[in-house]
């Protein structure tokens, strides 16, 4: 059993009622898993330690496979007018274009709409609201513990507060990269760190080309430099290197910083998402390179599943769940390397790739359609 921290001699409440089900963590996955719930009319209770939501710092990228798993629940991209859709894409290496990229549709839609993560959680978390669920904030996971037929799990308010004793049948750990669910199953997160400081940054300008949603622009020396417009008039910079402000205000010349930050990406997953009545899904199972935007839509593709899953009582989700994971760690991998390669055979090779793909839309498709999540 994994270690159990001491409450001091506290008293602890213990719920009159079992929840059937309990989120950890109330970012994306979390709160599609509980939406799908919800909308099953399933007693569900998510809850996360923050104080409440950020907006700062999220993905842009929401990938059609993820907007028509969202339908049901009123969340797709005809209803948000404010979702841009990826139609052109652009791609320098050494400061000399290699392509111009018209992003063909598949299956009659565009692969992705540009969209800002934060945004899209609250989304999420209003339709949420309509089922009667709310996110439960300042709620920090305390310990769990497992038997053959319940998990136990103590949670706490605020220091100094009352501990309360959950008993429930299913524990959905969705509490990012540095999970405590994760940490408290005492689970490896096996992989590997990518040995560069990254940085992403946010500017508000009127300089951006309209006619474009993406570019990438990148160097010899391995750096890369992904712009993108996840609304009218902000520009989002992700760097494999410090740096992403000063990179995006020597481009746009009105150039107002949002914020900046700097962080660390790894190649990491669980070797399996489940272990005993407990599941990990989203950024608490896999990690993986921002390269190709699918952290925040395997996320989603995560929590729906699995709910869907489990309301079926159908574990062999298990599999599907490793097997997705494996897919996309794969092609995030794959995809870094050719972005971030010094190898002059390669980089020809990546260019040769994009000029052509540039002026024959069925060879585009291929990458395209991996983007869009409908495999």
């Amino acid at each position: 059993m994994p270690h159990q921290p001491k409450l001091h001699g506290a008293s602890i409440a213990l719920n009159s009622r079992r929840d059937r089900i309990l989120v950890i963590g109330g970012g994306a996955s979390g709160l599609a898993f509980a939406l799908t719930c919800a909308a099953a009319g399933v007693n569900v209770r998510i809850v996360d330690k923050r104080p409440h939501r950020s907006l700062i710092g999220k993905a842009t990228g929401v990938a059609q496979g993820v907007w028509r798993q969202l339908q049901r629940f009123g969340v797709t991209a005809s209803v948000i007018p404010d979702a841009i859709p990826m139609r052109n894409f652009v791609f320098y290496d050494d400061g000399s274009l290699i392509a111009n990229v018209s992003v063909p549709a598949v299956d009659g839609s565009q692969p992705a709409h540009l969209y800002p993560q934060g945004q899209l959680e609250q989304h999420l978390e209003h339709a949420l609201h309509t089922y009667g669920v709310s996110v439960e904030y300042g709620t920090t996971l305390v310990s769990v513990a497992q038997s053959g037929v319940a998990a136990h799990v103590t949670l706490m308010k605020s220091e100094g507060s009352v501990p309360e004793l959950c008993e429930i049948d299913w524990l959905i750990g969705a509490d990012g990269a540095h999970s405590d669910v994760r940490r408290y199953l005492n689970l490896p997160f096996v992989g590997r760190d990518y040995p560069e400081q990254w940085s992403v940054a946010e500017i508000e300008t009127s300089e951006w080309p309209p006619e474009v949603q993406a570019q990438l622009l990148l160097h010899r020396n391995g750096t890369g430099l992904f712009l993108s417009q996840p609304s009218r008039g902000v520009v989002q910079g992700i760097l494999n290197a410090q740096g992403a402000a000063a990179e995006l205000k020597k481009r746009f010349g009105d150039a107002e910083v949002k914020y900046e930050r700097n962080f660390r990406v790894s190649l990491r997953r669980v070797p399996r998402p489940r272990i005993g009545r407990a599941w990990l899904i989203g950024d608490a199972a896999h990690v993986q390179s921002p390269v190709g935007g699918q952290g925040l839509n395997l996320a989603i593709w995560d929590g729906i599943t699995l709910a869907e899953a489990l309301l079926d009582n159908d574990l062999t989700v298990e599999e599907r769940l490793a097997a997705r994971a494996r897919k996309v760690l794969f092609f995030t991998d794959f995809d870094y390397r050719m972005l971030a390669t010094r190898v002059w055979l390669l980089r020809r090779l990546r260019n040769s790739y994009w000029r052509f793909a540039a002026g024959n839309p069925i060879v585009a498709k291929w990458f395209f359609k991996i983007i869009s999540g409908v495999w």
